[in-house]
C-alpha cells in the first residue's frame, strides 16, 4: 500500500458515528450483564447472610446509581421531589 491508496478516515461521517453508537450500544449492554450478574450475586449472599463486604462508599454510590435508574424509569429528572404528594420537611435544628 502506498500513500496514493490511504484515504484520511473521518471519525464525523455519519457512518463513523453510526459505527460508534452501536460499538457502544453492545459495550453498554455487556456492561449491564455484567452489573446484573454482580447484584444476584450480592442478592444471594444476603439471602444466605453471606457478609457483603460492602463499604460505606459502595453501599452509597449503589444508592446514588438505584435511586438515579429508577426515576429516570419512572420518567422524572433527577432532582425531583422523592416524595411529591408530602409536605416539605422542616429543618431541624
Amino acid at each position: 500500500m502506498n500513500d496514493d491508496d490511504k484515504q484520511p478516515f473521518d471519525l464525523d461521517s455519519p457512518e463513523a458515528i453510526r459505527a460508534m453508537n452501536i460499538r457502544q450500544a453492545k459495550l453498554g449492554a455487556l456492561a449491564q450483564e455484567i452489573a446484573l450478574a454482580g447484584l444476584l450475586e450480592i442478592k444471594q449472599k444476603m439471602a444466605t447472610g453471606v457478609p457483603l463486604n460492602m463499604g460505606a462508599n459502595e453501599a452509597e454510590k449503589l444508592l446514588d446509581v438505584g435511586l438515579r435508574l429508577e426515576r429516570a424509569a419512572r420518567g422524572l429528572p433527577e432532582d425531583a421531589d422523592p416524595l411529591p404528594d408530602h409536605e416539605p420537611l422542616k429543618k431541624v435544628n
